[in-house]
Parts: C-alpha cells; sequence; structure tokens
C-alpha cells in the first residue's frame, strides 16, 4: 500500500513554533503594570487607616463626654433648690480631671427661661475646663414646694 503525496503526515520541525494556538501565560511587562496596580492600591487603604483611627478616637472621647456631662447633670437634678451646688455662677466639679483629661463645670442661672427656675448648662472638655466642650447639656430645673 502506497500513500498519495497528499495524504502523507506532516510532521513540524522541532525549532519552529506553531501558529495554529496562542500563546499561553504573562508577559513581564504585564505583571509589572499588575503588580503597580495593586501597589497603589495598598497604599490608598494604607492611608485610609490612620484618618480612620483617629475618627474612632475622636468619636470615643465624645461619647465620653457625653456621658460625664449626663452623669453631673443627672446629679444637679437630684440637689435640692437651694444647694450651694446651684447657686447662680459658674461651677466647677470637685472630681475634676475625670479619667485624667475629661473637666466638667456648669453654669447656673436664675430665673430662666421663667421664674423659679434655674436653667444649668453642663459642659464637659477635653484637657482644660476652658477648652471648647465636647459635650453640652442644657438642663432646667423648677423650684418646687411652698
Amino acid at each position: 500500500m502506497t500513500l498519495s503525496p497528499s495524504r502523507t503526515p506532516v510532521s513540524l520541525s522541532r525549532g519552529r513554533a506553531s501558529t495554529d494556538r496562542p500563546e499561553s501565560g504573562f508577559t513581564l511587562i504585564e505583571i509589572m503594570f499588575a503588580l503597580v496596580i495593586f501597589a497603589v492600591g495598598v497604599m490608598s487603604l494604607m492611608l485610609c487607616v490612620p484618618m480612620a483611627t483617629k475618627r474612632v478616637m475622636a468619636a470615643g472621647a465624645q461619647t465620653r463626654a457625653s456621658s460625664l456631662a449626663s452623669e453631673a447633670a443627672e446629679d444637679l437634678l437630684t440637689v435640692p433648690y437651694s444647694h450651694s451646688s446651684l447657686t447662680p455662677g459658674t461651677h466647677n466639679d470637685p472630681a475634676n480631671p475625670h479619667d485624667g483629661i475629661y473637666y466638667t463645670r456648669w453654669v447656673v442661672e436664675n430665673d430662666a427661661p421663667r421664674t423659679s427656675c434655674k436653667r444649668i448648662t453642663v459642659t464637659v472638655s477635653r484637657n482644660a475646663v476652658t477648652n471648647t466642650p465636647e459635650a453640652r447639656i442644657v438642663i432646667v430645673t423648677p423650684e418646687s414646694g411652698g
């Protein structure tokens, strides 16, 4: 049996690459671009961490200041109307500083918002009594009895 020339098997030499199938894998340039994009993403995330930490700390400080202001307001609502803590003027909490950094003070106004009432504004500041308040609560206590 003889084979015709059209039916003879085609053999490829080992030195030539076949053009029938695409090449697989990545080039060095593609890998470098991917690494650069990945590095930019990681650096962006790393820049967000300090900012997020700062905001979490600020929120915690404000929460603690609000808690201290609320406690002071509750204490002031339980004292008698004629108590020395409720005389008109500015009062500093004798327990200052709370937690080593929070300072509580309150201002008492007579006959505000109406007669026989006292308006008490409680503020809590960090690091000094005169700093900008982290929390402020306003309460009104009426004179009771006759």
